[in-house]
């Protein structure tokens, strides 16, 4: 399976960058503008379910903080260079 087109992702304003691992044949996305270590990863087999797991990973990420009663990292502007519109 190539890569997709586009090397990021971007929801409610948190970047993920993608790649493909050629060995596993899966697509991975993580966090890169979070600060010192990435908040989410996802990893899915294409890229529509890539962007859905990406999603789900970050929604996952933001709900925890609310139980927890933490604030979430706030995403750093401009951490990657190609985005995709969410």
């Amino acid at each position: 399976m190539p890569p997709p087109d586009h090397s990021a992702l971007e929801y409610k304003g948190y970047i993920g960058e993608v790649s493909y691992d050629d060995e596993a044949d899966v697509l991975r996305t993580r966090v890169v503008n979070s600060g010192a270590y990435p908040i989410a990863n996802a990893e899915a087999a294409d890229p529509v379910n890539l962007e859905c797991e990406f999603r789900r990973s970050i929604d996952v990420y933001l709900e925890g903080c609310k139980e927890l009663q933490i604030d979430p990292v706030s995403p750093a502007p401009g951490a990657a260079s190609s985005r995709q519109s969410a």
